[in-house]
């Protein structure tokens, strides 16, 4: 990672730029004229050292009393910019070197949860769409049987209450069923769960393996731990 740092030309303020993020510290007016708008480049080597760099020449940088072209550093270390020794607040410009990376591990349990009752709810309505054809199997089958022979009608009587029997139970299961108000509450509790934990960006329905094997984030980019 690499920040570019020097004076905002609006407002004299402490300008970072890190890839297209800017962002302003201080006072307006608080950084002298003598500070570059593209001063020095700090580049992250690992999370504890880190290079500062002049972009040009020209620029005067200060590290810990010694003026230099290049360095590296550590956030124990004091800069100064220009020639009147503006004092970087280095401890604050280094949190945005800091990887940006965000556990979603909790997210598993969101989408298990969501996928098992969401099945429940798919199974439910597969057995009353089952017993919705049993009435229509078994009449039929009755009036096969009599079609076939008298001497075997008890059977398809019987196959007929068997049939009105089944037809109304599932005209109960159909009545009680609150399968699609369950969908809607479990998609609402989803959606409002299933969010990266750093933005709160919803992550869509996607089954979370395959959410995990993504690199980053959609919204703020923090890259996903592994």
């Amino acid at each position: 990672m690499e920040l570019i740092i020097g004076r905002d030309g609006a407002t004299a303020k402490l300008k970072v730029v890190n890839g297209t993020q800017v962002t302003l510290y201080g006072e307006a007016a608080s950084v002298p004229g003598d500070v570059s708008r593209q001063h020095c480049q700090l580049t992250a080597i690992d999370d504890t050292t880190f290079v500062i760099r002049n972009i040009k020449s020209s620029n005067v940088t200060w590290v810990n009393g010694i003026e230099i072209q290049s360095k590296h550093i550590t956030k124990e270390d004091k800069v100064q910019l220009g020639k009147s020794r503006y004092d970087l607040p280095l401890d604050e410009i280094l949190e945005q070197m800091k990887p940006n990376i965000v556990d979603i591990e909790g997210l598993r349990s969101v989408w298990d949860d969501y996928n098992r009752n969401m099945i429940a709810i798919r199974k439910r309505q597969q057995t009353n769409n089952l017993l919705a054809r049993i009435p229509i199997f078994l009449t039929m089958l009755g009036g096969l049987l009599i079609a076939l022979s008298e001497s075997i009608r008890p059977y398809s009587i019987a196959f007929t209450a068997i049939a009105l029997l089944i037809m109304a139970y599932g005209f109960y299961r159909q009545a009680t069923d609150r399968s699609i108000d369950k969908q809607e509450k479990l998609k609402k509790e989803f959606q409002r769960d299933y969010v990266c934990p750093k933005c709160g960006r919803f992550m869509g329905f996607i089954d979370f393996d395959l959410l995990h094997q993504n690199s980053f984030c959609p919204g703020c980019k923090a890259r996903f731990k592994k």
